[in-house]
């Protein structure tokens, strides 16, 4: 553990240096290189997961929220914004983090951010992932063994345990999960096994889909990962004793 946080302020240290190291600033008015280093140092170290082999997937999307006074020359320049994803994958590298794929920033101007704030959001994605569907089954090669050890809680309560290649979600009747609460869309989210690790996608739901507090379009999860549906909790598990039976993640 000692040893992790040690890696993980080196981390810090090196990727701060990166950025600051920019011979021009990247923000007009108050923002300040060394808070966008802080910023994305932060939401890094928060997403870094750790596979039982020692494996450490670090996120490969960061979404910067800036008011719009503040990002918009930041849109417009997509060079700074490929040299902050260097940068991050640099810094990554040398700690010994694996990226499924390259790092991506990428900018969303929020009007209520304060002007002088920056808010970063990293989640881990896959790249090339096929465009999911309502209640599309996928043949799964038999080297991707659906793991049977995983399991959702859905509301604290039930256990909903994992065994299929896709499981839709949502309130109708026909999904394979169904939650009967009107917050949640008739077809809300769906799990799908990829390499032997299960990705949840929204489906274009009403109230959103959430993992960790971070509303997502896809992610991998980890065990312990919490969902909320629009507000309905599930929690995604997997018997420790067997996660060493699923494929290991590589990079692309």
């Amino acid at each position: 553990m000692h040893l992790i946080k040690d890696k993980l302020s080196q981390l810090e240290s090196r990727l701060q240096a990166l950025i600051e190291g920019n011979s021009s600033r990247m923000f007009p008015g108050t923002v300040k290189n060394s808070d966008l280093s802080q910023g994305l140092t932060e939401a890094l170290r928060r997403g870094v997961r750790t596979l039982p082999d020692g494996q450490r997937i670090a996120p490969n999307l960061y979404t910067l929220l800036i008011h719009p006074s503040t990002g918009k020359e930041l849109v417009a320049n997509m060079d700074q914004l490929e040299t902050l994803a260097q940068n991050i994958q640099q810094a990554g590298n040398e700690n010994d983090l694996t990226f499924l794929c390259p790092p991506v920033v990428r900018v969303t101007l929020d009007p209520e951010q304060f002007p002088q704030n920056i808010h970063v959001i990293a989640q881990i994605s896959i790249e090339n992932l096929a465009e999911t569907s309502d209640f599309v089954v996928d043949e799964v090669p038999a080297s991707h063994t659906i793991p049977q050890n995983a399991f959702l809680i859905v509301d604290g309560i039930h256990v909903f345990s994992l065994g299929l290649s896709t499981v839709n979600i949502g309130r109708r009747s026909d999904n394979h999960l169904v939650i009967d609460d009107g917050r949640v869309s008739r077809v809300h989210a769906q799990l799908r096994m990829i390499k032997g690790r299960y990705i949840i996608f929204d489906l274009d739901s009403t109230g959103g889909t959430f993992v960790n507090d971070q509303r997502i379009q896809q992610c991998i999860l980890f065990p312990g990962d919490v969902i909320s549906l629009a507000g309905v909790p599930l929690v995604f598990g997997q018997e420790e004793t067997r996660l060493g039976e699923t494929e290991k993640l590589e990079p692309s």
